[in-house]
């Protein structure tokens, strides 16, 4: 290691641009136990320092952590390690190229692009001073960069550009894709059980791409099943497999998906049928929770106060609403203390996404951050309001401007000890909120598109009858077995339907679940992208095809045993009504 040491040394001292290097530089590289320490990068902490191919240089701006968030410049990073960087000004897109892998990143949104598909950040992009500061770990995982962390320094082990034959790859063996089925021959439908045993020299396989790797066929003949492995310096091996689908039938297609189609997966019905379905007699108790609904206007023209009321004790939040100036702009939640005494206000949950240019993924994505707050109780946190005074809530809401045509979306719950005067508004990126509201007017949310106060806004169907021995369902947000609730707009002083039930919370609690009974999702309204909460895990549900009825989702299976199962979910913001929860009895297992 000495050696290792002095030929690095060495190097450094011959290096063009030199500076004096931080402390442990040294030992950053050394640690890493690589064949060839040229493709080590190293990244300081709170610094624009940078060491790469044994060299230090500067980036454009001082890499720096923002609520737990890595930023880094990302033209200055990416053209150090070699990669093709350009600016369309068309789109607005900062957009980085290597080995074929293309990310596009705009200013101001949590979401980029690889290859076309969008990613969602750990933070959204801003500018400093002009220079585009992303998230590290959107570039990491773009063009699969291995990292440590070690201090104040983050390791990096990238590919030179080019070619995966380059130098910086002589030393290293490309990986060994490999894969064995537990059996040569299956009838149709039966499970077939693949095992991956593909290899690599540094254990340092970054992606598998598989074809024909179902869990089962439903037609005869040969299938070939296809793995590809590569390694993170690029290099690639594949694996073929032929296995025979014989004309003996062990499953049907649609025996086969209740008891094998994994949680969070969809499988086809006939969603005719699902219409003669038994219904569960639905009852409901409500918790206190007063709804404070504010999606209307969901397409915000201009600045304005979207909604105001003033609300006391348990109340929970429901916002979808959408940038439509042509500048940035900020949305606020501030709550007011009218009172002569202070005030209490003690959060629960909240669930926050956004801004994001995809409605549905916004509102997913708030739904399923808000399910989990409940679990985990990170979120809790308590406010004092003295006599008179104003606060902004959930800073998550404003953090990051929304840019023309991006969406935010937030679940949240709250209890507060007196009255408090909330008000959701919007202001052009750069004006002080609380300044601006007194001068603000009332949007008009426009006729199809509700706001509203609506009280006991949590729905609780505890039910002790068996489920699951025969196909059941329980309709919900249909306006007929779960009527929509009847509330005031605030602002207006008039009825308001909360069509949709849109921000109302279900609680589902089901005592008696049959043993080997799959529950699932079932849209009937259209495109649904929503979460739910299922005991302790959260199952997203995406149902993106417009043939949605016959297409459901599995939540929850239960096995050999009757089973308790509870499940909680709210209606997705930018996703379509009604939706149905089905419990399907699975067929006794073949051999």
């Amino acid at each position: 290691m000495k050696l290792k040491k002095a030929i690095f040394l060495m190097f450094i001292l011959m290096a063009p641009f030199q500076v004096k290097l931080p402390v442990n530089a040294e030992s950053a590289v050394d640690k890493q136990e690589l064949k060839n320490p040229s493709t080590v990068t190293v990244i300081y902490l709170n610094s624009s320092q940078l060491l790469h191919n044994g060299s230090s240089y500067s980036l454009s701006r001082i890499t720096t952590v923002k609520k737990g968030v890595t930023y880094v410049s990302l033209r200055s990073l990416s053209e150090s390690l070699g990669y093709t960087v350009s600016y369309s000004a068309q789109t607005k897109e900062t957009r980085v190229n290597d080995r074929g892998i293309k990310a596009a990143y705009l200013v101001n949104s949590n979401t980029y692009q690889v290859n076309g598909d969008p990613q969602v950040m750990k933070g959204a992009a801003y500018a400093d001073h002009g220079v585009l500061m992303v998230p590290l770990t959107s570039l990491t995982a773009a063009f699969q960069i291995p990292y440590t962390l070690q201090g104040n320094q983050i390791v990096l082990n990238s590919l030179t550009p080019g070619s995966a034959s380059s130098s910086t790859t002589e030393n290293n063996e490309a990986p060994k894709a490999y894969f064995t089925t537990d059996k040569d021959q299956y009838r149709i439908g039966e499970p077939v059980s693949i095992t991956d045993k593909s290899t690599d020299d540094e254990d340092a396989i970054v992606n598998r791409k598989w074809e024909n790797n179902d869990s089962a066929f439903f037609e005869a003949g040969v299938v070939e099943i296809k793995l590809e492995v590569t390694d993170q310096h690029g290099l690639s091996n594949e694996y073929r497999k032929q296995i025979e689908i014989t004309p003996d039938i062990l499953y049907t297609k649609d025996e086969y998906a209740k008891p094998f189609t994994p949680v969070g997966n969809t499988f086809e019905i006939n969603g005719k049928s699902v219409l003669s379905y038994t219904s569960l007699p639905y009852q409901y108790t409500t918790e206190p929770y007063i709804l404070f609904r504010a999606s209307g206007p969901e397409t915000v023209n201009s600045e304005g106060i979207l909604y105001q009321d003033t609300i006391s004790g348990p109340t929970r939040f429901m916002i979808h609403h959408k940038n439509n100036l042509t500048t940035k702009a900020r949305f606020y939640l501030i709550a007011h203390n009218n009172n002569d005494t202070a005030a209490s206000i003690h959060i629960q949950n909240e669930g926050i996404a956004g801004p994001s240019p995809y409605p549905e993924l916004s509102g997913r994505l708030a739904g399923a951050r808000y399910l989990q707050s409940t679990i985990t109780e990170n979120d809790q946190q308590n406010l004092q309001l003295a006599a008179g005074e104003s606060t902004i809530l959930f800073n998550k809401l404003n953090s990051t401007a929304a840019a023309p045509g991006d969406v935010v979306s937030m679940n949240a719950d709250l209890i507060s000890d007196s009255p408090i005067q909330y008000t959701m508004l919007m202001v052009h990126a750069d004006q002080e909120p609380k300044e601006a509201i007194s001068t603000l007017p009332d949007l008009d949310p426009h006729e199809s598109i509700v706001r509203g106060t609506f009280a006991d806004s949590t729905r609780i169907f505890n039910y002790d009858g068996i489920v699951g021995e025969k196909a059941e369902r329980l309709p919900l947000t249909d306006n007929t077995t779960d009527p929509f609730q009847e509330g005031m707009d605030g602002l207006q002083n008039r009825v308001a339907i909360n069509s949709g039930n849109y921000g109302v919370m279900y609680k589902i609690i089901l005592n008696h679940v049959a043993p080997d009974t799959v529950i699932a999702f079932n849209p009937r309204g259209g495109r649904y992208f929503g979460s739910a909460r299922v005991n302790q895990d959260i199952v997203d549900i995406k149902h993106s095809s417009s043939d949605t009825q016959n297409t459901a989702t599995v939540l929850y299976r239960t096995q050999s045993q009757e089973e308790k199962v509870e499940i909680w979910l709210s209606p997705a913001p930018g996703s379509n009504l009604p939706f149905s929860l089905l419990f399907l009895p699975i067929s006794d297992p073949k051999k």
